[in-house]
Parts: structure tokens; C-alpha cells; sequence
């Protein structure tokens, strides 16, 4: 019985507001949407117990800077935030029309080298793009979920994430399998590296010892795959974006290295845009 209630009261119950908000932000237009949702956020977000990890965050990363412009950089955080929810039933709309897509040479040159690929991006800007990029370029991509509990939730993410084109491998045991089976037969991944692992390493990043996941270095020394950084911008407080293909990072160090490589490319990406980036998560807890 209490399964039965879990399943079928519960979980509906839970997944409305979700659902709703999704219909909402759908049936708006991109820009009021997401300049709507942006603004709630900006509101609301500093109430939320999460700020004050923001707070600790940016304490760490930028000592020299007051705590009244750590406040300000949350708020746009927070802002920013809100915009990608607003902006998540469009993205696909956004990659056509909204975005400015810089060296796509080294895409192109990607997918003709005939190797694995991993597209390695950060939580910065709006980083549900840069995949819609990718298939709107008539490319396939993978890439790692980790699934909600809420079996109606889930059934959404499906659907608005579904394309031809796009895989998704769901954290765990059989995903990993599934992830080195896509890479052995020479196919592109997107990752998001920058956020804490419980079981990565301790490696630099703005000078203070991060937990950061070496396994996709492993797997690029291991398959012989392309390691593209994908750096999103979002341009101004609006629905523009500007995503940028760097050439592939040297991959012949040990993952250490190669992730360190990655930590320090990624400080420069926020520096030059802090409000983009996620701050609100336990980044440098050992």
C-alpha cells in the first residue's frame, strides 16, 4: 500500500508543480520567459539556504573582492539561473536563432577525425546548448544523466530531451558500461566536469584543492579520444549566447594533468563572467 501511494499519489503530486511550470514556460515566449523566471529568481534565490554556500564559494575564489560584490555576483547567479529555467523548453529554438557559434571549424574537424570525442563544458552560461549545437550541425552526441527519482519527472526530461541524435547514458554501473561501449565505437560524449566528486581528486582550482572527476581524462588517454573545451557565454541579460569550440587539450599527461588543464581553463571562463557560473554547490568540500 505504501508503494501504491508512493507511485501514484505521491509522485504525481511532486511532479506537478514541475510539470506546470514547464507548460508555463513553454507556452511563453523564450525572451519573456526567461526574462520572467530570471527576475523571480534574482528575488528569491538570496532566501535560499543555498546562498550562503555561494557566499563561502566566492569568499575562496575571490578574497580580494567585498563581500557586497559577492553579493551582487549571486544575484546575477541567481538570475542567470532562473533564466535557464525559463529558457529550458526553447533550447532547442535558442541553438538555431540565438547563438553565436565561434571556431566550428574544430567541430567539424572533430567529427571528421574519426575518434572518440569528449566535449568537456562547465555550468556556465546555459550549459543545456551546446549539446543542441552539436545535432543542429547534423552531428550525434551522448550525453550523462543522472535520472530523477520522480518516475513523472523523468518521463518529462525524456521527452524534451529526446532527438535522433541525442543518447543518454544514466549515471551508475550499467552507464558506465554503456559509456566505454559509445567511446570504443568512436562516438562524441558531452561532459560536465567542474562539479564536486565524492570520489575524485584534489587538484587546484582558483588555488584551493577541489575534488574533481579524472575518469573522463582516463577514458580520452584509454580510447584515444578528442578532448574539446566548450565554453558558453551568455551575452548581456538577454536570450544570446556565444558557445566556443577550443582546440583539443593535450592529452598526452596523466589525467591529473590533464584535468588540472581543465580546472585552470575553466577559472578563466568565470572570471571573465562569475554570475555564470554555479556557485551554489559544496565545490571545494574534501
Amino acid at each position: 500500500m505504501k508503494k501504491f501511494c508512493s507511485i501514484f499519489v505521491l509522485n504525481p503530486l511532486k511532479a506537478l508543480p514541475i510539470i506546470c511550470f514547464y507548460a508555463l514556460a513553454r507556452l511563453l515566449p523564450v525572451t519573456i520567459s526567461s526574462a520572467i523566471f530570471g527576475k523571480l529568481a534574482r528575488l528569491l534565490g538570496p532566501l535560499v539556504k543555498a546562498n550562503r554556500m555561494g557566499e563561502q564559494n566566492l569568499e575562496l575564489a575571490f578574497p580580494t573582492r567585498t563581500k557586497g560584490e559577492h553579493r551582487e555576483i549571486l544575484k546575477g547567479v541567481w538570475e542567470n539561473l532562473g533564466r535557464i529555467a525559463g529558457e529550458f523548453p526553447h533550447v532547442a529554438t535558442i541553438a538555431k536563432k540565438h547563438v553565436i557559434v565561434n571556431n566550428k571549424e574544430v567541430l567539424e574537424s572533430a567529427y571528421k577525425s574519426g575518434k572518440p570525442i569528449l566535449f568537456m563544458a562547465g555550468h556556465l552560461g546555459n550549459w543545456e546548448i551546446p549539446h543542441h549545437v552539436v545535432i543542429h550541425n547534423h552531428h550525434a552526441i551522448a550525453l550523462i544523466s543522472r535520472p530523477p527519482n520522480n518516475f513523472l519527472v523523468k518521463k518529462l526530461f525524456d521527452w524534451v530531451r529526446f532527438h535522433p541524435l541525442t543518447t543518454i547514458f544514466f549515471k551508475g554501473t550499467e552507464g558506465s558500461r554503456q559509456i566505454m561501449q559509445h567511446l570504443k565505437n568512436f562516438g562524441a560524449l558531452g561532459v560536465l566536469f567542474d562539479q564536486r566528486l565524492s570520489d575524485g581528486e584534489p587538484l587546484p582550482f582558483f588555488k584551493h584543492p577541489a575534488l574533481t572527476a579524472t575518469g573522463p581524462a582516463k577514458l580520452a588517454k584509454k580510447y584515444g579520444a578528442l578532448m574539446i573545451p566548450v565554453q558558453v557565454q551568455r551575452l548581456g541579460k538577454q536570450v544570446k549566447f556565444q558557445v566556443t569550440f577550443h582546440n583539443p587539450v593535450d592529452t598526452t599527461g596523466t589525467p591529473q594533468e590533464i584535468m588540472t588543464t581543465f580546472n585552470k581553463l575553466l577559472e578563466g571562463w568565470i572570471q571573465e563572467a562569475p554570475e555564470q557560473w554555479l556557485w551554489l554547490h559544496k565545490r571545494w568540500k574534501l
